[in-house]
């Protein structure tokens, strides 16, 4: 009897870890300081716990797990220390009273130091921004050169930011990074025709892998506003200088891929808008190859002529290989010669291959191999819609 308490005991006490993280660690020179822990809700920062510090500046914090990824901050004064929470962690904060939010450390999750990097990121960035801005005031810059200066401030931010949101889309990091601000203005303008596209990567990621998420419908209406102020800032150029030709970039909720066939015409994924994609991620000098091809040759002779068609990847570094496997497939080939470090693996978050995913009728990217228990039955839904 005893040995099955212990057991319900044990059992109880794992679940409950289960469903709750921690952060825990050290403040310096901090005794009876207050130390806040915060929810940072869309709604606003949500006090979930607190503590006085003792000599040894000593904390720990628990809460639930959240269903999808949040954002957390501990708080001295006015000054806070980002975190992130995306799965089960327990996260170590070691710092200063005196540096409390810029000389910290932290471990046992990735994704908050990643945050720490974007915040200093972002306040050396405002630091250099201030600066720019007093010698302006103070008469010590001219304007073109004023000019000159902040827009190279702003764009070496988001030139290192980028890195962050093209590394994993879907991550709190790639969140964190569109929603850094000079003082009251975001760095990222989601009504820039170049910022919007960072925007449409991080919300078409975050549709898909969290779309039960507040966060997921907030960036994507931002996101989708964005993208209806840039077509009409294309549509006022196009009416204001009718002797100027402006091409109109529909704006795809993937990301369009643009790789050589066979032959060495250059094939877009964005070609095949209106039918039902099956996006493949492959490499024929594999092992699995053959056995894959045959089953891809069987559900491309099943949906044949019914709106469907795969647009298949190539990662091979062997091109004569390749294209000898290739040519007489069906459906469309190409191939990126980076094959491991092609940036296109980046952008939809490959970590594998074979990997796949589907695109709807409408270019949304609906789902991946992962999450697709019947294929054949999935694309026979689509195609109906």
């Amino acid at each position: 009897m005893k040995k099955l308490l212990f057991a319900c005991s044990l059992l109880v006490m794992l679940t409950a870890c289960q469903e709750r993280f921690s952060v825990e660690g050290r403040v310096d020179n901090a005794e009876k300081q207050t130390l806040y822990f915060e929810w940072q809700s869309l709604e606003g920062n949500q006090l979930l716990d607190s503590a006085v510090l003792k000599a040894d500046g000593k904390f720990s914090f628990k809460e639930k797990m959240p269903a999808n990824p949040e954002f957390y901050r501990l708080r001295m004064g006015t000054q806070s220390i980002p975190l992130a929470v995306d799965s089960l962690c327990h996260i170590v904060v070691t710092t200063d009273s005196a540096t409390f939010n810029t000389g910290y450390g932290v471990e046992g999750s990735v994704q908050s130091q990643y945050l720490r990097e974007l915040s200093l990121l972002q306040k050396q960035t405002l630091a250099a921004f201030d600066s720019i801005d007093a010698m302006w005031v103070s008469g010590k810059l001219k304007r073109d050169d004023y000019m000159d200066k902040m827009l190279a401030c702003v764009r070496s931010y988001k030139d290192k930011a980028t890195d962050y949101i093209y590394r994993d889309p879907k991550s709190p990091s790639a969140y964190f990074a569109l929603y850094q601000r000079l003082h009251r203005y975001l760095i990222f303008n989601p009504n820039d025709k170049d910022d919007s596209k960072l925007f449409a990567a991080v919300a078409t990621s975050w549709e898909m892998f969290y779309p039960e998420s507040k966060r997921t419908q907030n960036l994507k209406q931002l996101t989708l506003s964005g993208i209806n102020e840039v077509r009409r800032q294309r549509e006022a150029e196009q009416t204001s200088v009718e002797d100027i030709k402006v091409t109109e970039i529909e704006f795809m909720p993937y990301f369009n891929i643009k790789l050589p066939n066979i032959f060495g015409e250059q094939q877009e994924l964005s070609s095949l808008e209106g039918k039902v994609i099956l996006l493949d991620f492959t490499a024929y000098q594999t092992e699995y190859s053959a056995e894959r091809t045959l089953a891809m040759r069987e559900l491309y002779r099943q949906f044949e002529g019914r709106g469907f068609e795969i647009f298949q990847v190539s990662l091979d570094t062997d091109e004569h290989f390749w294209k000898t496997s290739a040519l007489n497939l069906p459906w469309v080939c190409v191939r990126d010669a980076k094959s491991l470090t092609s940036p296109y693996l980046r952008m939809y978050n490959v970590t594998n291959i074979p990997t796949f995913f589907l695109i709807d009728k409408d270019g949304h990217l609906v789902a991946r191999d992962e999450t697709i228990e019947d294929l054949g039955k999935e694309i026979v839904r689509l195609l109906k819609k």
